[in-house]
């Protein structure tokens, strides 16, 4: 199998900058010893979330917007590790205390470099056991706001909420402290193969529950509830990583058409981007319930993953596709016939239609797996909730659309090429925003 883990790119994150994801020892290094000690940054960190639960502690003239960032960088940093080196997550990530002094000692700061936490490895995994990396940006950005603002509330002025964001916050910066001192990053990916027959077990599971999880949600989701929390969505074997051929392609239209798989995207848009518009089990529509839904994503998901994995092997002809963020242009003279029937192509260009197979996989790595991934499972979570996407690729959603109507369509041409005619290239064909 190929190794699918994400590259991970400042883009994806606020403040960290590519160098520091590349190495991110040598982020601990330059802080730790340019800028800061551990006791003291440790120290830091307690006066700025007692500042921020009670705006009597605020000290006057503090440095509070380069404490706030400096955090922020440092959780983003210690994701790039948890992600990195494969750190599992843990099933009750609040019982790290063996003793009640542990818990006075870390928030006191009394400790250089946590003597009370296991591992680093096993605080940066409760870390992110607890909230998701979207998750503690909220978490610190309503800190920063309350730091200035005496009436905002810090996690709704809830004390067992904010002691345990208080207790992971001192023990991330600890656990970093302790990586600069050993100067050793943890490694913690699976070789145990108990381990691995327990992940196969839970691949197998997850998709079943995942389904009845939606349709047990659809009708409870209020504004604010979303898909429950998970980074993705485990697939099981049935759908693991298949090599590249034309009948693998043939098998994804046997699901549906190409003007049925247009018309399921193009309401999966709408429902992202609309929060009049959602996917539910009471839709008049059966096909648009939120099994539906999960089945398309799972397939779509498939579908990308083949041919990302293609494009590494495959060399892709140079085309001129444009890969910025911009909107795609709608072309107006490509028709194909294809078993007796007329069909329009929205997205793609007489030039690709010589060699549809290299647009195909150039089109695909507009965005890199992880990120069709993330994209996919953002979409899933907004299309089952009565909210506007507001997910890391929002500013993008059209083009998103855009670029996945196309990447069908060019695997509807790939896959019967041998069977589809070209039709007179003068005629004009209706655009896709006039139907």
């Amino acid at each position: 199998m190929k190794n699918t883990q994400k590259k991970l790119k400042a883009k994806h994150f606020r403040y960290l900058t590519q160098e520091y994801i590349d190495d991110p020892m040598k982020y601990l290094i330059e802080f730790f010893e340019s800028e800061t000690s551990i006791p003291d940054w440790l120290a830091d960190l307690n006066m700025l979330i007692n500042a921020a639960s009670n705006a009597k502690m605020n000290p006057p003239r503090s440095s509070i917007g380069y404490l706030t960032k400096k955090l922020i960088q440092q959780v983003e940093l210690a994701y790039v590790i948890f992600r990195k080196f494969k750190l599992k997550t843990m099933e009750q990530p609040l019982k790290f205390n063996k003793r009640v002094l542990d818990h006075w000692s870390q928030l006191l700061a009394t400790d250089s470099s946590a003597r009370n936490i296991d591992t680093a490895a096993d605080s940066i995994s409760l870390f992110f056991s607890y909230q998701t990396l979207q998750q503690w940006y909220s978490i610190l950005d309503d800190l920063w706001i309350s730091l200035g603002d005496r009436d905002n509330g810090f996690l709704g002025n809830n004390g067992h909420e904010i002691l345990a964001v208080k207790e992971f916050l001192l023990r991330l910066a600890a656990s970093l402290g302790k990586i600069y001192e050993n100067k050793i990053l943890p490694n913690d990916i699976i070789v145990n193969q108990e381990d691995i027959e327990n992940e196969e077990h839970q691949n197998q599971q997850t998709l079943l529950d995942d389904i009845d999880t939606i349709e047990k949600l659809t009708d409870a989701l209020t504004k604010e509830e979303i898909l429950y929390p998970k980074e993705h969505i485990i697939l099981p074997h049935w759908l693991s990583p298949q090599p590249y051929s034309i009948s693998a392609l043939r098998d994804f239209f046997d699901k549906d058409d190409l003007n049925g798989w247009r018309e399921d995207i193009r309401y999966w848009y709408q429902t992202v981007i609309d929060e009049k518009e959602f996917w539910s089990a009471d839709h008049e529509n059966s096909k648009f319930s939120g099994a539906n839904l999960l089945f398309n994503y799972a397939c779509l998901y498939s579908l990308l993953e083949m041919l990302s994995n293609e494009s590494e092997e495959y060399p892709i002809l140079p085309m001129r596709i444009d890969n910025s963020f911009s909107i795609l242009p709608e072309c107006q003279s490509v028709l194909i016939r294809h078993a007796k029937e007329e069909i329009i192509l929205y997205y793609v260009s007489n030039e690709e239609l010589d060699n549809p197979l290299s647009a195909l996989l150039a089109t695909v790595k507009t965005y890199d797996q992880q990120e069709w991934n993330e994209i996919l499972y953002e979409w899933i979570n907004y299309g089952l909730a009565k909210n506007r996407y507001t997910g890391a690729y929002s500013d993008y959603s059209t083009r998103i659309y855009q670029t996945m109507i196309k990447i069908i369509e060019l695997a509807y041409l790939t896959a019967f090429s041998e069977e589809i005619e070209s039709l007179n290239q003068k005629q004009t064909a209706l655009l896709e925003t006039e139907i």
